[in-house]
């Protein structure tokens, strides 16, 4: 079944009206057929249809609705801005790792000014929307810029990937049941500075037992790592 994550969905009467571009890519790209069913997904709500065609015309008959909205601790990542072409990949990977939200920071080894981040922001949530699509997601994960002093501020559990730090994220407690925030840095991790920063605000650092990863690598990783261990102490 063809499933299609948006930010928001048009209900009408017994009928799902697909955005245009939607449209297009599921009878025009998926050559979708008379009476294939398609699922639309939207902030936990999940919309079962059956596709009507009528000559070049293609209606979508709901069938089935029902909710989808775990109740579990959200995962979170901060991302240092990278390459744009990195930081697609590490959204793209961190979506089907099982990353709720990003949150991207301007850290002391990025080489990607906010502003061109900013002005990228639409096709980063086109990736991102693609991605919760392919893995099944029931919410769009948002996408925010924020300073590192903001993220601090949040009231969760905040866990950062530090390559050097002295314990490994095997050892991580994953009991406490809060939301989780996992810290990743541009290429070259955390400086100095940053690794203060965490220290004074107590946050628990743990590093890979694995040859330096590429950013978008580690985000695959350790995202994955923190949201098995989610999952486990949910009892799913």
């Amino acid at each position: 079944m063809i499933h299609l994550v948006k930010e928001k969905l048009n209900i009408s009467g017994d009928f799902l009206i697909p955005e245009d571009d939607d449209l297009h890519y599921l009878v025009k790209v998926r050559r979708i057929r008379n009476g294939e069913k398609v699922s639309f997904a939207s902030e936990g709500d999940v919309f079962e249809t059956e596709c009507v065609l009528s000559g070049k015309d293609a209606t979508f008959k709901i069938t089935n609705k029902y909710r989808d909205l775990p109740n579990k601790p959200e995962l979170f990542a901060a991302l240092a801005s990278a390459d744009i072409s990195a930081l697609e990949e590490c959204l793209r990977n961190g979506v089907e790792a099982g990353a709720d939200a990003f949150f991207i920071f301007r850290s002391d080894y990025s080489n990607t000014d906010m502003k061109l981040i900013e002005k990228k922001m639409p096709r980063l949530k086109t990736i991102v929307a693609s991605a919760a699509s392919q893995s099944r997601r029931t919410m769009l994960p948002e996408i925010n810029l924020k300073t590192m002093e903001e993220l601090a501020d949040m009231d969760c559990e905040h866990i950062v990937l530090h390559p050097y730090s002295s314990m490994n994220l095997n050892s991580y407690n994953c009991k406490i049941k809060k939301d989780k925030m996992l810290w990743i840095g541009a290429e070259g991790g955390f400086s100095e500075r940053e690794t203060a920063f965490f220290e004074r605000k107590n946050f628990q650092m743990f590093s890979l037992k694995t040859p330096i990863l590429r950013m978008e690598n580690a985000v695959t990783v350790s995202l994955a790592f923190v949201r098995n261990l989610i999952n486990l102490q949910s009892g799913e």
